[in-house]
Formats: structure tokens, C-alpha cells, sequence
């Protein structure tokens, strides 16, 4: 049984390449992102995973409850986005009046929102291997996280929407 959760686990550095390499869309090669990957899983997730998974790292000791790996995999992976878009500059046809591709569709991002929201409440909450007081601040952060999340899209970029 510890063998499979620790293969299920084993699989944080590819979700969190994952995050971070969407920033590439539309302006990065695949190759260069390959290495990109195995560079920053090596140097960067690896050392930071470590801090806040393992008991004798400093965020650990430190009292760091990481539920769901926010720290490594979220962090890290939206910072390292962040990395990408500025090096890589703005997206092909960023702009332009008229686009060839429709940059959004509606129906699939409400799809995926239910669907990650749903899969993050059973996550976070499960985290806590028990039905008690600390899988129910999961549960309620969760719910926080996601709404303000939604409210600063829509603020943010919502008006420049032209649909």
C-alpha cells in the first residue's frame, strides 16, 4: 500500500511542470521545454518539495501544513510561468484585431472549474485523513482560494474581454 501512494506522490513534478509549462502556449518549442523541465524539476522542485515534505526540512519544522502541495507545486509552478512569460515575450498575434482561433470557450473553462473544484474539496479534505476540524478549514480554504481566484479573473481581466 505504501508503495502505491508513493508512486501516486511520485507524480507532483510532472503536474507541477505541467503548470508551469501552459505558460508556453502558442510561444515555446518543444524541445527546449523538455530540457526546460528536467532542469527545473532537478534544481528547483526538488529542493523545495523537500523543505515542506520532508521532517527534517526547514518549512516542515517550521509548522508548514501543506495541503495538496500548494508551496512545491503551486508556488513554484506559477512562479516559474511567470519566468516563462516574461523570457518568451508576448503570445503570436497578441493584439491583432481579428485572431485565426478563438483564445477562450466558455463552456470548457466552467467544465474544468467544476471539475478541478470538485476534485480539489475531495483532495484537500481527504488530506486530513480524518473527518475533523483541520479537514474542514481544508475544505473551507479550498472554497475561499477558488471564489477569490474567480472574483480577481473576473475584475482583472473581465473588462478587457471585448465578447
Amino acid at each position: 500500500m505504501c508503495l502505491i501512494i508513493y508512486c501516486l506522490l511520485d507524480i507532483s513534478p510532472v503536474n507541477s511542470a505541467v503548470l508551469a509549462v501552459g505558460a508556453t502556449a502558442e510561444r515555446g518549442r518543444l524541445g527546449p521545454l523538455l530540457v526546460f523541465i528536467f532542469v527545473w524539476s532537478t534544481l528547483v522542485y526538488d529542493p523545495v518539495a523537500c523543505w515542506t515534505w520532508n521532517p527534517n526540512g526547514w518549512s516542515f519544522r517550521l509548522g508548514g501544513l501543506d495541503f495538496a502541495g500548494g508551496t512545491p507545486v503551486h508556488i513554484v509552478s506559477g512562479t516559474a510561468a511567470l519566468a516563462i512569460s516574461v523570457y518568451l515575450g508576448k503570445r503570436r498575434d497578441c493584439g491583432v484585431e481579428h485572431l485565426a482561433y478563438k483564445p477562450h470557450n466558455t463552456t470548457h473553462v466552467v467544465i474544468g472549474t467544476v471539475f478541478l473544484w470538485f476534485g480539489w474539496f475531495g483532495f484537500n479534505g481527504g488530506s486530513a485523513l480524518a473527518a475533523n476540524l483541520r479537514a474542514i478549514q481544508a475544505c473551507v480554504v479550498t472554497n475561499l482560494a477558488a471564489s477569490c481566484g474567480g472574483m480577481t479573473w473576473m475584475l482583472l481581466v473581465g473588462p478587457f474581454c471585448p465578447d
